[in-house]
């Protein structure tokens, strides 16, 4: 969405929501009424000192005024774009299937563990949370100070805050789908 779209979408919304007419929002944030009935239509370009304005008339911080969670459903990514990490001295490669989306608060990642590899990311960020699904192979899973055998399409989801390592015991490669989100 555009930006002066979302900034007059969240203006209209927070106002309304605070049971405020918009000559008594126009008052409280010492701008005309004509000026806050064209930012609210997204026919004018606020300033950041409007914005300001208004944003402390509606008791809100202003980045809330530029929220713009428009989400696009439909993302195609494919794997050529999306560069490979190899770990564990190759045994491990980790490639990004879909990027950290703000809106979602997601990102995922294909997992590939040869023959002996091990991959032990560093914890994450506070609240973080992993849903790892095997794809195929064998691997353990140690999260939350336990270990977990996972076979071909089991699930499980863990801390990732914490520490954590996939193990790959058998002589094929196993690949998992890695899924993250970061809780608010």
């Amino acid at each position: 969405m555009e930006l002066n779209r979302a900034v007059a979408e969240n203006i209209k919304r927070i106002r309304k929501s605070k049971k405020l007419s918009m000559e008594r929002t126009a008052a409280i944030a010492g701008v005309s009424r004509s000026m806050l009935g064209q930012i609210e239509r997204g026919e004018a370009n606020p300033s950041v000192a409007i914005l300001g304005k208004i944003a402390a008339a509606l008791r809100v911080p202003a980045e809330v005024l530029l929220e713009n969670d428009d989400f696009e459903t439909l993302l195609l990514s494919r794997e050529l774009d999306n560069r490979a990490a190899r770990l564990d001295g190759g045994k491990a490669v980790l490639r990004p299937s879909f990027p950290y989306d703000d809106t979602t608060r997601q990102e995922s990642f294909f997992l590939d563990l040869y023959i002996s590899a091990r991959y032990e990311p560093e914890p994450s960020v506070p609240g973080c949370v992993c849903h790892a699904t095997l794809i195929a192979g064998r691997v353990v899973l140690y999260a939350e100070e336990q270990p977990f055998e996972l076979m071909e399409r089991d699930a499980l989801r863990f801390a990732a805050d914490r520490p954590y390592y996939f193990e790959n015991m058998t002589n094929s490669t196993a690949r998992l789908l890695l899924a993250y989100q970061y809780l608010k």
